[in-house]
């Protein structure tokens, strides 16, 4: 008797990459604090990090928190939120400046590395700093549909981009992305 897949090619294999317990939980807090838009967003580049356990992921997450911080003025992922609500997806709204920073910041997410099962935690975070309105607010179908739909998109970014993106390329690069949307939304 052979084990399953026993003669399949490698490339057709379906990469196997289990998360541990701490990264599962990670995973699981910081996809609840970004589709609630509850919490720290230096919070969530923390639980970003445990989740893909990896440095450059980590250093993504820092890097798009403090493009927030560095924009917005706050770290309050409600008050990003809010401001988003009231003035529209943070890449439409203000300078163009703090619109590329935005998704610079979404774009270091994206393409961070880490294990598949945090794909979507990444891809949640990355939906609220570009189309933000918290899917729990009062701003009604309309912010739950371009909320979704920046997920979606997000997700499927964030999937191919794992798959395909060699780790020892996309670390450095998801890093790079970080700091200069942190740069970029200075004095904006």
């Amino acid at each position: 008797m052979e084990p399953p897949g026993a003669h399949v090619p490698a490339r057709w294999a379906i990469a196997h990459d289990p998360l541990t317990r701490l990264q599962i939980g990670a995973a699981a807090a910081a996809t609840v604090l970004a589709i609630a838009a509850t919490g720290d967003v230096l919070l969530l580049a923390l639980l970003l990090g445990l989740a893909a356990a990896n440095r450059w992921a980590l250093a993504a997450a820092v890097g798009a928190g403090l493009s927030v911080l560095t924009r917005w003025g706050t770290t309050s992922l409600a008050a990003l939120a809010g401001a988003q609500h009231v003035l529209g997806p943070a890449v439409t709204v203000g300078p163009p400046r703090a619109a590329v920073a935005s998704g610079l910041a979404a774009a270091a997410l994206v393409v961070a590395p880490g294990a598949p099962g945090s794909a979507p935690a990444f891809a949640a975070a990355a939906a609220l700093l570009v189309a933000g309105p918290a899917v729990t607010g009062s701003g009604g179908a309309g912010d739950l549909a371009v909320r979704a739909g920046a997920t979606a998109v997000a997700l499927g970014v964030t999937l191919a981009a794992r798959r395909w993106a060699p780790p020892r390329l996309a670390g450095p690069a998801a890093a790079g992305l970080g700091v200069v949307a942190a740069l970029a939304g200075a004095g904006t």
